[in-house]
C-alpha cells in the first residue's frame, strides 16, 4: 500500500506546528474529540495520524495510569516532537511509526480510535478505516474530524489564494488537501463500506482565536510543506505573502487579531 507522504514535516517546521498551530486548531478539536468519545479510566486509546500527540496526551489524562494510549503516525518528524514533549509528562504513551494503511499491532487492542485531520491524506481511505476497525475491540469507538471545503474555512481559503498568486496553482496543492474531504456523507460511506455500523456525522464549526494574527500566520506558513519554497525569498516577497494572507481572513481579522471559524466533519463510528 502506498505510504501517506503528504504534509512531512521535521526539524523547525515540526516544532513551529506544536507551537503555533496545536494551541490555536488542534486543541480545541481534540478537546471536542475527547468530549465525544467519552473515555473511561483504564481505556485503550488509539491516536492515529497524531502529529505532535496532542489527542494522544490529552486522553492519556483521561484513562490515567491503568489505561494506555498509542500514537501513530508516517512522519519521523512528527514524532521526534511528540516524543520529546512526553518523555517526563507523559512517559507511558507509546509512539509508533507506521502508516495507518498497515498497523503494526494486533486486533481488538483498543477501546478508542482517534484521527484528528488526518483521514484526508491517507491514500486508501476505506483500507485505513478497516484497519482501524480491527484494532477496536467489540463495541470500541472511533471519532474523527475532517475539514469541510475551503469556503468554510477562512484560515485555508487565505492562505490557498495568496499562495497561488505567489507562487503558482500547484504549490497550494498541500493545502487544498487539507480540505479536499469535505463532504461528510462521502466520510460516512467510507465508514460502512469498511464495516462500521452505527455511524453518525455532523458538521461542527469551532470559534478560533489568536491575538496576534501576523505572528500565526508567518509561523504557519512555515510549519507547513510551503516552508521550503519560501526559505530563500526577501524579506519583502516573505511579507507580501503573509499580509495577503491576513487580508484574506476578510472581517475575521482585525488588523491585530484573528477570530475565525474552522468547519469539520464529525464522524462517531462503531
Amino acid at each position: 500500500m502506498e505510504s501517506n507522504t503528504k504534509w512531512q514535516l521535521s526539524g523547525s517546521a515540526a516544532d513551529l506546528y506544536e507551537k503555533y498551530l496545536v494551541p490555536t486548531i488542534f486543541v480545541p478539536w481534540a478537546e471536542h474529540l475527547l468530549d465525544r468519545a467519552l473515555p473511561l479510566s483504564g481505556e485503550a486509546a488509539l491516536d492515529i495520524a497524531c502529529g505532535t500527540g496532542i489527542v494522544a496526551r490529552l486522553v492519556s489524562d483521561k484513562v490515567g495510569g491503568e489505561g494506555r494510549v498509542v500514537g501513530l503516525d508516517v512522519n519521523t518528524g512528527m514524532l521526534d516532537v511528540a516524543r520529546s514533549i512526553s518523555e517526563t509528562s507523559y512517559p507511558g504513551i507509546e509512539w509508533v511509526e507506521a502508516d495507518a494503511g498497515n498497523v503494526p499491532l494486533p486486533d481488538d487492542s483498543f477501546d478508542m480510535a482517534f484521527c484528528q485531520q488526518g483521514l484526508q491524506f491517507f491514500p486508501d481511505k476505506v483500507g485505513a478505516l478497516r484497519e482501524i476497525r480491527r484494532l477496536l475491540r467489540p463495541n470500541g469507538r472511533c471519532v474523527i474530524c475532517v475539514a469541510q471545503e475551503l469556503g468554510k474555512n477562512p484560515l485555508m481559503q487565505s492562505q490557498v489564494a495568496a499562495i497561488t498568486k505567489h507562487i503558482g496553482v500547484e504549490a497550494s496543492a498541500a493545502i487544498r488537501a487539507v480540505c479536499a474531504l469535505s463532504d461528510g456523507e462521502v466520510v460516512r460511506q467510507m465508514f460502512l463500506q469498511a464495516g462500521f455500523v452505527n455511524v453518525h456525522w455532523e458538521t461542527v464549526s469551532l470559534a478560533l482565536h489568536h491575538d496576534r494574527a501576523k505572528e500565526f500566520v508567518t509561523s504557519g506558513i512555515a510549519s507547513t510543506p510551503i516552508a521550503g519554497l519560501i526559505a530563500n525569498w526577501s524579506d519583502g516577497a516573505r511579507e507580501a505573502l503573509i499580509n495577503d494572507i491576513l487580508d484574506g481572513f476578510g472581517n475575521h481579522y482585525d488588523g491585530t487579531a484573528l477570530n475565525f471559524p474552522h468547519v469539520s466533519s464529525v464522524v462517531i463510528a462503531s
